[in-house]
């Protein structure tokens, strides 16, 4: 989990850094990141309030990425996740999916 949110912070600091948008599913939607620390991701819708993506929300429901259980979250926070090249969508839910090489080791 700690590598996870390590792995989602490079990410949000690689759209910041370089101003890059990212995308609803529909691309109706257009994402920034405003701002990011060690606890949270603060992502800034372009047409209403900011959403926010906290080290402890990831961390309760964890669980629901590992197994692809639903999980009700804003598009802009689902969008941001599936920027993480191991997080897919998979019959319409996020799941985390693992190398068989990193479960062993």
């Amino acid at each position: 989990m700690k590598k996870l949110w390590e792995e989602l912070l490079e990410i949000a600091k690689e759209y910041y850094d370089e101003n890059k948008c990212f995308y609803s599913k529909t691309k109706r939607g257009v994402y920034k990141i405003k701002y990011f620390d060690k606890d949270k991701i603060v992502i800034k819708k372009f047409n209403g309030l900011d959403d926010v993506l906290t080290k402890n929300r990831l961390l309760i429901n964890i669980d629901r990425l590992i197994y692809g259980i639903p999980w009700n979250i804003p598009p802009s926070i689902r969008s941001f996740l599936l920027l993480h090249p191991k997080i897919k969508e998979v019959d319409g839910n996020l799941k985390l999916v693992v190398d068989k090489d990193e479960v062993s080791s």
